[in-house]
């Protein structure tokens, strides 16, 4: 996704969650799906490839489940004032 896009739909989840007593946190999707969520090891894999098998510990499942359970790993490692903190940042003037 474009930079300005993600900007504007992050914009967009945030104002929602706000509205709604939720909680927006950003992370960086960097190797979301590349590292394993079970382990944590790198597990490279071009784009066509669909399906996380990681040779370290077993683990194997579809990539982007595997990617969506990192992203959720990372927000719950943020504390809620950092959280505030880099939703303050991500907003857009």
């Amino acid at each position: 996704m474009l930079d300005a896009g993600w900007s504007n739909f992050l914009s967009i989840l945030t104002n929602k969650a706000e509205k709604a007593g939720l909680l927006v946190i950003p992370v960086s999707a960097h190797n979301t799906s590349q590292d394993c969520s079970n382990c944590g090891e790198k597990v490279p894999k071009k784009l066509f490839m669909r399906w996380h098998n990681c040779p370290h510990c077993g683990c194997s499942l579809d990539r982007d489940h595997n990617a969506a359970i990192n992203i959720k790993n990372r927000a719950e490692g943020h504390p809620v004032l950092k959280a505030q903190r880099l939703l303050r940042n991500s907003r857009i003037g």
